[in-house]
């Protein structure tokens, strides 16, 4: 539904500028423990105003006209398309409706229904958890309490919204700018967030590197349905569950449709810059199946511009072989060089890395005193993950493959 009423926007029938809603008057904002406020899904039309209020927050180089575009965009996608994605808005029964008809936002944010893992006493369970997106309140609004109480009330209408049988959800999760105290107030807990950072190489140095390296191949879109991602965690899971019965081990599963999510986005936003199609969506070594697939994101400052790892792929039996380790260091040099070739100056991110990627990462440091920093985040796209499973918050839950593909 909310495709159509973007697509009257893109096609003109509705200039980008009405679609924004009114202010309301100071004296009318009710309090944030009224009774009256509700978080209800927002009509197609309140979608669209949701998109509004946030483009110049998020639209980086984009124009207003070009941001609504790759929401449509993005809302059509295989990951979110056919109801998995919901917006949510607060509002108030006791305001008056805007001249078109829509109610009042006070405060907004998205949710995307997704299939995910939980591994506890050796058993592997596939479940529906939610991701949690675009959490705004117009600056008029700030201060007053009303993304708290969306988030509280958000948090409990997760525990039953879109599970199926009657089931209830096990764990959401959502990535904070803003560091790790306000989303945890509604229990959403901060996890470890960690990321290596890359510089972009030329090719002399990637030449040169690369000879003592095994050859890698790239992948383009239509090699990533072969990769065996779901498989890979779902053996890793079971494997560390069996090694710690009682423990809790979350992932989101690392599907086609959520590389395909990140891909529609750096595609759409390329095209708008004037750039060719991005064909190159990772690389892989062939004898070992040891893979990376990747996606460029472009932040408002070209400089600031990065490829970001979305998710490596380490089949069993190879993070402690040298092989492994010769076959991740090929991929990382490949994701350097990829960097360059589209001016990422910001270079590239790789998310919770394992030990095995950072060592690859600084078996290509050719000083012995220069060596690879694990950043640990604390102040933004901190990974924040709200179980509601069993035994409640004395739970022992473990975030494996907390990596990009699962952000939104």
């Amino acid at each position: 539904m909310s495709a159509s009423v973007v697509s009257s926007v893109m096609n003109g029938q509705v200039h980008a500028d009405q679609a924004r809603p009114p202010l309301l008057e100071p004296g009318l904002l009710p309090r944030s423990d009224s009774a009256n406020l509700s978080l209800v899904p927002a009509t197609p039309a309140e979608w669209l105003q949701s998109q509004r209020l946030t483009v110049d927050e998020w639209r980086g180089p984009l124009t207003v006209e070009q941001y609504l575009g790759r929401e449509k965009h993005i809302f059509s996608q295989t990951l979110t398309k056919d109801g998995k994605s919901t917006c949510w808005i607060l509002t108030s029964t006791h305001l008056p409706l805007n001249p078109n008809g829509t109610r009042p936002i006070l405060a907004s944010c998205e949710t995307i229904s997704t299939d995910a893992y939980i591994a506890r006493d050796g058993v592997l369970h596939r479940i529906t958890s939610h991701g949690i997106g675009s959490v705004f309140a117009r600056k008029e609004h700030r201060g007053r309490g009303y993304a708290g109480r969306m988030m509280a009330e958000l948090g409990q209408r997760l525990e039953t919204w879109q599970q199926h049988n009657g089931d209830r959800g096990q764990f959401s999760v959502l990535y904070s700018d803003i560091g790790q105290k306000f989303y945890s107030q509604y229990g959403w807990k901060a996890f470890p967030s960690t990321h290596i950072h890359l510089l972009p190489i030329n090719q002399h140095t990637y030449q040169s590197a690369s000879q003592l390296l095994p050859n890698v191949n790239d992948l383009t879109s239509d090699d990533l349905q072969d990769l065996p991602a779901p498989a890979v965690v779902e053996q890793d899971l079971l494997w560390h569950s069996k090694q710690q019965p009682s423990t809790n081990f979350v992932s989101i599963k690392p599907d086609l449709a959520h590389f395909q999510w990140h891909h529609a986005r750096e595609e759409f936003i390329l095209s708008t810059l004037g750039k060719p199609f991005p064909k190159i969506k990772g690389a892989i070594h062939k004898p070992t199946g040891i893979a990376m697939v990747w996606n460029r994101v472009f932040p408002e400052n070209p400089k600031e511009w990065q490829l970001h790892v979305l998710h490596v792929i380490i089949p069993p039996g190879l993070k402690d072989s040298s092989e492994g380790l010769k076959a991740l260091s090929a991929l990382i040099l490949r994701a350097q060089l990829e960097a360059t070739a589209w001016d990422l100056q910001g270079g590239v991110e790789i998310w919770d890395p394992a030990d095995v990627i950072v060592a690859a990462a600084q078996n290509l440091r050719t000083q012995a005193n220069d060596k690879v920093e694990v950043i640990h985040r604390d102040e933004d796209h901190i990974s924040s993950l709200r179980w509601t499973g069993p035994d409640g918050e004395d739970a022992d839950v473990v975030w494996l493959y907390n990596q990009k593909y699962a952000w939104c």
